[in-house]
């Protein structure tokens, strides 16, 4: 199976319960035909860059998956035809993305200074 990762930013007039039946709705619809949902990230609400649909702002979900073409297919249908989604984009991961990211990581943790140890003895 692949990985892929999609952006799905809902209109700023939605409620609360109807995000959070619409995240787990396109959960479902990733696990059940045979994909797994490896983090569903949530970073609220966000002005947006431009304006969709007389919106300046959306809140903005992250799915992070890994499936077949059968799941792609149908998670952009329901997100097409979804009134509350502004927009969305389902793009698979790059490997080699995550590993430069990694390596970029550790080459930061790195560089920070540690604390000053206790010195034994006093």
């Amino acid at each position: 199976m692949k990985k892929y990762e999609c952006a799905v930013i809902f209109a700023p007039t939605v409620g609360s319960d109807v995000l959070e039946s619409s995240t787990k709705k396109y959960a479902e619809v990733i696990t059940s035909r045979g994909g797994t949902l490896d983090e569903l990230d949530e970073w609220g609400k966000r002005t947006l860059a431009y304006e969709i649909n007389y919106h300046r702002e959306g809140f903005y979900y992250f799915y992070r998956f890994q499936g077949s073409n059968e799941i792609l297919g149908e998670l952009n249908r329901q997100l097409r035809i979804d009134e509350n989604v502004l927009r969305h984009m389902i793009v698979r991961d790059d490997p080699r993305a995550q590993a430069a990211k990694k390596v970029a990581d550790d080459r930061a943790r790195a560089a920070e200074p540690r604390p000053a140890e206790a010195e034994e003895g006093e």
